[in-house]
């Protein structure tokens, strides 16, 4: 990066960091920082050879003992805040790109975790800014960033309910699978779990921007506005979709949500009040549904049992219950062992 401000990068190299950075959006902000540092550097007659003028300010902080001329003093003081700003940088930017490169590439980054719901509860924390966050049975909560800089930044694995403070200087964004929303005070809820097809996005309020991870051409982002649902196959999000080109592709979708009723009546947000919605849900879908409400597995063990479609709303029933219910919609065989349930067609 030092090296195309400095105009030293081979056109090859120019095109590899251009590449690199539209790949990696985080990096693009850490390079706007180095490029402002080291040109002020170099429009105040700097040494351009800034390998040997790090060094020598390292020496100096190490406790050299060059003497300096108080007259000099403010001046290299200044130097050492833009070169020291530039190592800041160049380190971070070096641990990331070495951790990127290396064969242990695959490893995810070491978030921290700010909550968990397992399967079959719900449960709520308040975040540093006092912006709130409900999650839903097998869901998880990560901190990407302390929020005390530049944005507030989350990771969701499963479902969650957002409640934003709005706060215009710093914005709020969740991470979602491969998906990022960018929100500054709003409500919304996010559904993102890895063992389902689709996820989606319902926005109550504010104004939330969906991009797709990364930010890929083949997603362009996305503006939702208050009782606006985003529906997006996770094909579409997978790192290695086919072109836009492919026949048959499922489509993003947006969809109205009823602003008629009250966000406890609502089917995005039933689960917050302790109640397990469905309409028009095959048997698939809604089995991963069961799964994450009452803690099971679920195996089908035929196909024709998977097109069986259901509309209903369970809150207190037991497992039992609710699949005898589920049977007198639509007959079919079930077995229960232990946490998991083996599902036949009727016979």
């Amino acid at each position: 990066m030092a090296r195309a401000i400095y105009g030293e990068a081979t056109e090859s190299e120019k095109k590899e960091l251009q590449q690199y950075l539209a790949q990696h959006q985080d990096l693009q902000q850490q390079y706007t920082l180095l490029y402002e540092v080291l040109k002020k550097g170099k429009e105040q007659h700097q040494p351009e050879d800034y390998t040997t003028q790090a060094k020598a300010l390292l020496a100096r902080a190490a406790g050299g003992s060059e003497a300096i001329h108080p007259g000099r003093a403010k001046l290299i003081r200044r130097r050492f805040v833009y070169y020291g700003a530039a190592a800041a940088v160049i380190a971070g930017i070096c641990l990331y790109w070495g951790i990127s490169r290396t064969p242990q590439a695959g490893l995810r980054p070491a978030y921290r975790i700010a909550l968990e719901a397992p399967r079959g509860s719900r449960k709520q924390l308040v975040l540093p800014d006092g912006s709130s966050v409900w999650l839903n049975g097998g869901s998880r909560l990560f901190y990407v960033t302390d929020f005390k800089g530049r944005t507030r930044e989350v990771k969701l694995e499963g479902e969650a309910f957002f409640d934003v403070v709005k706060k215009a200087e710093q914005p709020f964004i969740v991470h979602a699978g491969n998906m990022d929303i960018k929100v500054l005070g709003t409500a919304f809820n996010v559904k993102a779990y890895t063992d389902e097809t689709l996820t989606t996005t319902a926005l109550y309020r504010g104004l939330i921007s969906v991009t797709k991870h990364g930010g890929k051409k083949d997603f362009q982002p996305v503006l939702l506005y208050p009782n606006q649902k985003l529906v997006v196959p996770n094909t579409l999000l997978a790192e290695d979709n086919a072109s836009e080109d492919e026949g048959g592709r499922e489509a993003i979708k947006i969809e109205p949500i009823d602003s008629t009723k009250t966000e406890a009546d609502r089917i995005e947000t039933a689960w917050m009040y302790n109640r397990l919605e469905f309409r028009g849900d095959d048997f698939v879908s809604l089995a991963s549904k069961l799964e994450h409400w009452y803690n099971i597995t679920i195996h089908f063990t035929d196909e024709r049992v998977k097109d069986l479609s259901f509309n209903g709303s369970f809150e207190k029933e037991t497992l039992v219950q609710a699949l005898e219910a589920l049977r007198l919609a639509n007959p079919f065989e079930y077995k229960i062992e232990n946490h998991e349930v083996f599902i036949s067609s009727y016979r």
